[in-house]
């Protein structure tokens, strides 16, 4: 699935906002999908960055990286449900990588919620080991 991965823009379109209430639709961090949207939109607007996985022009996945030091941390991963299991996340987190690895990030450090079916499987596919306490992981990106 060739998924391109990019970063939004402060303010959000309606576009982004709209395909991204659908990514966000099943979210258990959000209350509901357009408070995902208005947290995500918020961080944007306050300096974080919001990388987004495109594919056939619809926004199907995102992650917020926030941070100023050489560690960043990711917030808020999410695939869309109808693109699960395809390597989007995969995709989207190499990305993110990459372009964070050329503004001199050197750890990239996330607390996961491991009681979703599958992600600390992900986790360690992607690079991610355990790190500190339960559900915080964290990956070297300068290798």
């Amino acid at each position: 699935m060739p998924v391109l991965v990019s970063v939004a823009a402060a303010p959000l379109s309606a576009h982004i906002a709209a395909d991204l209430e659908k990514v966000y639709a099943d979210s258990p961090e959000f209350v509901s999908a357009a408070a995902a949207v208005q947290v995500l939109a918020d961080a944007i607007t306050d300096g974080d960055t919001l990388y987004v996985g495109v594919f056939n022009g619809h926004y199907i996945a995102s992650v917020l990286v926030r941070g100023e030091t050489d560690t960043r941390y990711l917030r808020y991963l999410c695939v869309h449900h109808a693109t699960r299991g395809r390597g989007v996340a995969d995709r989207l987190v190499e990305e993110v990588r990459r372009l964070e690895l050329e503004r001199k990030t050197r750890w990239l450090e996330a607390d996961f919620d491991l009681t979703q079916e599958g992600v600390p499987e992900m986790l360690l596919a992607m690079g991610f080991i355990p790190h500190g306490q339960q559900g915080q992981y964290r990956c070297l990106i300068d290798v």
